[in-house]
């Protein structure tokens, strides 16, 4: 009996061995598996270091190229506002009334590009504002074997021949230039002006209402029209015309001292001293001449 329950109590203390031996590893096994996780821990942890390490750099090789290259356009920048061109160059020389230094530029650069008829313009501009206006029509007529509908060319010529007194080749440059900008007020005055100087008053009458068509404020053609008008002593009209020309030019001088002269013509003695009046405010120089047309012994 009792070698039974001895033989009981023995199966009682081996069967947990034998179902956890394989369970519980033995002590330096556990050791080495925890030495091997710390390592794989540790080998993770320098390659995503080394990774960081490596895109760090990567951002900044790319943020100093950008910079670079950044500046680079800068650079390029700045050399393509310090630098001119010709055409630009002579302006500012032209625009500064260096026209000696002007010519002596323009000369190279015509040589250097001598189909640039924007470049030979502005040599022939050069040369009419330094006294050189036979230099300045040869250059302008290069210009327009170059461009012939180039406008200004042929105003700038209509403007030489008018003071050379060849009235004939003045209008033939100014009605061209008419023709290719026909909504150019000044120029249509100027041709309005060139008709006037050939005694062609209707031509010149009908240049001057065409600007005034166009632009009521125009007041030089009312001017314009009033000496006319004054020559076939129509002095009701043109002092319309005078008037018309008062609301866009108030303080206008040459406008008050016609009326003056005028109202002197008609007879109209108080109508004269009333415009004498306005001319003391504005021009003394023009109020002491209507005065003497007034006045004309000094009273």
């Amino acid at each position: 009996m009792l070698n039974k329950v001895a033989a009981y109590v023995c199966s009682l203390l081996l069967i947990p061995m034998l179902v956890f031996a394989d369970a519980t590893p033995p002590s330096h096994e556990a050791q080495k598996a925890v030495k091997e996780y710390k390592a794989s821990l540790d080998t993770k942890e320098i390659k995503n270091r080394k990774k960081t390490v490596v895109k760090k750099k990567e951002n900044t090789s790319k943020a100093m190229a950008e910079s670079e290259g950044k500046t680079e356009k800068k650079e390029e920048i700045k050399y393509v506002i310090k630098k001119k061109s010709p055409k630009a160059e002579a302006e500012e020389l032209i625009t500064a009334n260096r026209h000696a230094d002007a010519i002596k530029y323009l000369i190279n650069a015509v040589k250097q590009d001598p189909n640039n008829y924007e470049l030979r313009y502005l040599l022939a501009t050069s040369y009419y504002e330094y006294g050189m206006p036979n230099r300045a029509v040869d250059e302008l007529n290069s210009v327009l074997k170059l461009k012939p509908d180039f406008a200004p060319a042929h105003v700038k010529l209509g403007i030489i021949y008018k003071k050379k007194g060849n009235a004939d080749l003045a209008l033939r440059e100014f009605a061209q230039a008419s023709e290719l900008v026909p909504n150019n007020l000044e120029l249509k005055y100027q041709l309005g002006k060139i008709y006037l100087e050939r005694g062609m008053k209707e031509k010149a009458v009908e240049e001057f209402r065409s600007t005034l068509i166009a632009d009521p404020s125009f007041y030089l053609s009312n001017l314009a029209i009033s000496d006319i008008l004054v020559e076939s002593k129509d002095y009701e009209n043109a002092i319309e015309e005078l008037k018309l020309a008062a609301i866009y030019s108030p303080k206008n001088p040459e406008i008050h001292f016609k009326l003056g002269k005028i109202y002197m013509l008609q007879g109209n003695k108080n109508s004269a001293i009333e415009e004498y009046r306005i001319l003391r405010d504005i021009n003394q120089e023009y109020a002491k001449n209507l005065f003497m047309i007034i006045f004309p012994e000094g009273k």
